[in-house]
């Protein structure tokens, strides 16, 4: 049941023809592309709706269909809608072509065949040829894909008018290439060979090397059918060469693949099996699927050959499995010949009636009498009037003789459809209310646990709140009633008075940061980013606070140098600043140091806030910044704070764009960390 796969390389190379006619490029043309999009978007009258922009972006998202289709969607979508803003027409027409291409990739063939129809219609009705051509040339290849032969036959017909008109040299020979395949694809090689002598002539004629070397791949192919090895040989010797130099690693895989093509069919099974390692090893590389297909094939083959049976079975499996992800009839059709053959001769006489009856089927369906007939009208017409007319022709009669059929079972077909239709419409529904649901869900959970570990945090921070204010408050409510009762000694009163003031300044301090975490629960951070002096804020600052560093003969050292501008919150600064250095000065011995500096980096200012205090273990330094570790802790000087001014800094610096971290060593000193947005050039400094 050996045969050879005509209907796979046809396919194999209507994937190839494809990537050529889309303009899918190297990495190197999609940097090109992309640092032409940046330059274009980094000029002084920058206009997303410019048709130049578009078209870059059109002209990316196709580079980038094989390498990130993630993208290629992404780009596709933003430049879709600039075409339909700005009623670009022709950039409309490409963007649905290409959603063509995009889903004829992931095998959605229906889709592809959808989004190609519409961009036709689009080029037509705007009298847009090459947009036309573009389209005309993508649903020849959908109706292809589908084994719909004849309808791709007109749809490449067409095309080959349109290219002609527009004296499109590239799509002209691809067009050639793939009409010859059409031919090959029903046994008629010579034929075959005409057309592709045509593509050759053009491509040497025009210097064309690659399109030069595609060619030689698809004849190479038809001389392997007219048992012509030498000329096969060196056809593809010819086009590896290029391939290697050019390092397409996809068309080399296949060019390895024709090799062993040649090998198989003289019988010489294991030199076939070392070209097609070498092309699946490439295939690998870049996770070329279409290119399995056709491989695992021929690979069964070669090994049915040898007589490796279960080889064969494993590698027909996989050809007829990748083959039905991506819907290829003809590797379908082959594959279950090879899985009959290899079940029949492993004595799995059910298993091989069931392939066998399934290639049957297929192939009963890709040899239609009208596209057989189509074709030997054909045959010795090149001109393309001639053959269009004669197409035309024989697909009346046909539609004549299939007319009775037809209406006998156009009710029935209705029917079907319309239930199927009515399945369809209802599984979608329920998938879409179900994943809306499971959406709200998430949304509902995500919420409740914000708000539990809202509540937890506020429970604490009350807790923590109300011991701390209960102590000193009690003392300095006892020390104001023994002063108005004259209980106490002025000398008394005088010792007390200073660490009952310290105690309230403390809760002072505690109660600000407190209403500003209220604040942010309540109405979210907003930030109102100006350009500022650093400088500035930072000395006011220091010296609102240096009479509580003076108490504990602490030195401010502000080494920010003035005009250092950051395009931040005012306010936010403030607030960092302050808590930041005023927790320097609860945890530096008397007589310490704090050092408040500055540094421009690359892309932002990193401000540090160092002093020499008593520093943190690694334990201590772990928990910072985190809610649900904010307790009370004691200064040197026995200085309460709750942590909270620590978690409100962080919250702040990364509301302004930046980051905060920390440095710490035990019993030598901390290092706070954080960095601001460098100046805008287009803003006013405040």
């Amino acid at each position: 049941m050996k045969k050879n796969s005509n209907s796979i390389k046809c396919l194999y190379l209507y994937f190839f023809l494809t990537l050529l006619w889309c303009a899918n490029l190297t990495a190197q043309s999609e940097i090109k592309t992309y640092t032409k999009i940046e330059e274009l978007r980094a000029s002084k009258n920058f206009n997303t709706k410019d048709t130049t922009y578009i078209n870059l972006i059109l002209k990316l998202a196709k580079e980038k269909i094989r390498t990130n289709p993630d993208t290629t969607l992404l780009l596709l979508k933003q430049a879709h809608k600039l075409c339909l803003t700005t009623k670009y027409k022709a950039g409309e027409s490409i963007a649905l072509s290409t959603y063509g291409y995009y889903y004829f990739e992931k095998g959605e063939v229906e889709k592809a065949y959808e989004y190609n129809m519409n961009a036709l219609k689009v080029a037509q009705n705007n009298d847009l040829k090459k947009e036309k051509l573009i389209a005309l040339n993508n649903m020849g290849l959908d109706f292809w894909l589908q084994g719909e032969e004849a309808k791709s036959l007109t749809k490449f017909m067409e095309a080959l008018s349109v290219a002609k008109e527009l004296n499109d040299i590239d799509r002209i020979m691809s067009l050639n290439v793939n009409i010859a395949n059409l031919y090959s694809e029903n046994g008629d090689y010579e034929t075959s060979l005409q057309f592709l002598e045509i593509a050759k002539d053009l491509s040497t004629k025009n210097s064309n090397h690659k399109v030069l070397a595609y060619t030689l791949v698809n004849m190479a192919n038809e001389y392997i059918k007219l048992k012509k090895y030498d000329e096969a040989n060196e056809m593809i010797n010819t086009a590896i060469e290029y391939f290697k130099k050019e390092e397409i690693i996809d068309w080399l895989s296949h060019a390895y693949e024709v090799k062993g093509s040649i090998a198989l069919d003289q019988k010489k099974y294991k030199q076939a099996l070392n070209w097609y390692a070498k092309a699946e090893k490439l295939c690998d590389e870049i996770n070329f699927k279409y290119g399995y297909t056709i491989l695992y094939y021929q690979t069964a083959n070669a090994h049915l050959g040898l007589g490796n049976i279960n080889k064969a079975e494993t590698y027909a499996l996989k050809g007829l499995a990748i083959s039905t992800e991506l819907k290829i009839a003809g590797t379908i059709k082959d594959s279950n010949a090879i899985l009959a053959e290899v079940y029949n001769k492993k004595g799995e006489y059910k298993l091989a009636y069931e392939y066998l009856n399934t290639y049957k089927d297929l192939q009963e369906k890709s040899s239609t009498e009208k596209f057989k007939k189509g074709l030997g009208i054909l045959r010795s017409k090149i001109k393309f009037e001639e053959q269009k007319e004669k197409l035309i022709q024989e697909q009346n009669k046909a539609i004549a003789r299939q007319k009775n059929y037809v209406y006998f079972f156009i009710a029935a077909l209705l029917i079907v459809s319309l239930f199927l239709l009515l399945i369809y419409r209802t599984n979608n529904l329920q998938k879409k209310y179900t994943q809306k649901l499971l959406e709200k869900q998430e949304i509902l959970l995500k919420h409740e646990k914000e708000l539990s570990d809202s509540n937890a945090t506020k429970d604490r921070l009350f807790s923590i709140v109300a011991h701390d204010l209960k102590g000193p408050i009690n003392s300095f409510h006892g020390l104001m009633k023994m002063s108005m009762d004259e209980s106490i000694s002025k000398q008394d009163y005088d010792m007390l008075i200073p660490k009952a003031l310290k105690n309230i300044q403390n809760i002072s301090e505690m109660l600000n940061n407190l209403l500003v975490w209220a604040k942010t629960q309540m109405e979210g951070i907003v930030v109102k980013q100006v350009n500022l002096d650093v400088n500035s804020i930072a000395s006011k600052t220091i010296l609102l606070l240096e009479p509580i560093a003076k108490k504990k003969d602490i030195k401010i050292i502000n080494q920010i140098p003035k005009n250092t501008i950051s395009y931040s919150d005012k306010n936010h600064l403030n607030i960092i600043i302050r808590n930041l250095i005023s927790n320097a000065i609860k945890f530096t011995k008397l007589g310490g140091e704090i050092n408040v500096s500055i540094v421009k980096k690359e892309h932002n200012l990193q401000l540090e806030v160092k002093d020499n205090g008593i520093g943190m273990e690694e334990e201590t330094l772990n928990l910072l910044f985190k809610k649900k570790h904010i307790k009370s802790t004691f200064g040197t000087n026995k200085e309460k704070g709750t942590g909270l001014g620590l978690y409100i800094c962080k919250e702040m610096v990364e509301s302004n764009g930046g980051e905060i971290r920390v440095s710490s060593e035990k019993n030598k000193g901390t290092s706070i960390y954080f960095t601001l947005p460098l100046e805008e050039k287009n803003n006013t400094k405040v």
